[in-house]
């Protein structure tokens, strides 16, 4: 674990999992800690990897809330995803701080293979207004409880708001607000619990750099490549990823 010490080797292996994951944010918008912290949670500690991602996703989620405050679909459903994502993630991040690495190790595996799979899929079906508003303080709470468990809950809520075929600006702007709640909540539970140290905040206002500064490329290899292949190379990582992740449990 790197809660003490800043080796080279260290540093350099958190700016190259932060750049991955603002190549994904800069191209999709979101999906950051999809890529981010299964590198962690192979090189370091799983709980930390969950605990160092929140102050980068503060930040970054924050300011495309800024940039897309004006592209807000609904306000109402922003805020009340936002909401829910974050009382469940308080519940998440109890469980986070109670639970072995292995088995955070685990539900980083396997949330990043359901991601996988989702997308493979493909599901089409779209949601309707009244299924909308039902779902949606439940589908936050669900989501949040597993960003606060290991810090992956795309295949939960970008599955969800796919579903509801938003534009991309309005997408943007909804998944930020549920991010930001997120790692805000989390931010001021792990150090009420004691887990946010001097080291790891250090390292979580470092890590913005290459995140932030990698958002373009992301957003220029979308444009320049299809979305077709990006994916393709996107969910390819990602699986590579699991897998190792989950060869280690068993001794592979």
């Amino acid at each position: 674990m790197l809660y003490s010490s800043l080796e080279i080797s260290s540093i350099f292996i958190l700016f190259c999992a932060f750049a991955m994951g603002g190549i994904l944010k800069g191209a999709t918008g979101a999906g950051s800690p999809l890529v981010t912290i299964p590198v962690l949670a192979i090189f370091f500690d799983a709980k930390l990897a969950v605990i160092l991602m929140c102050i980068p996703n503060l930040i970054s989620n924050s300011a495309q809330i800024v940039q897309y405050r004006n592209s807000a679909n609904s306000i109402i459903f922003s805020v009340k995803f936002a909401v829910a994502g974050g009382i469940g993630c308080l519940a998440g991040t109890i469980v986070l701080a109670s639970m072995e690495t292995s088995f955070i190790q685990f539900l980083v595996g396997t949330s990043t293979l359901g991601y996988v799979l989702v997308r493979l899929l493909k599901p089409k079906k779209q949601i309707s207004s009244s299924l909308t508003l039902f779902l949606t303080p439940l589908i936050g709470l669900l989501g949040g409880l597993v960003q606060g468990s290991c810090g992956i809950s795309a295949p939960v809520a970008l599955s969800f708001l796919n579903a509801l075929n938003l534009k991309r600006e309005s997408f943007i702007f909804s998944i930020s607000c549920f991010f930001f709640s997120m790692a805000l909540v989390q931010i001021l539970t792990v150090h009420l619990l004691g887990l946010l140290t001097i080291t790891i905040i250090f390292l979580g206002i470092l890590s913005i750099i290459p995140q932030i500064a990698f958002m373009p490329v992301g957003n220029y290899l979308i444009k320049k490549f299809s979305a077709q292949t990006f994916d393709k190379v996107i969910l390819l990582f990602l699986i590579i990823l699991s897998v190792k992740i989950l060869s280690e449990l068993i001794g592979f």
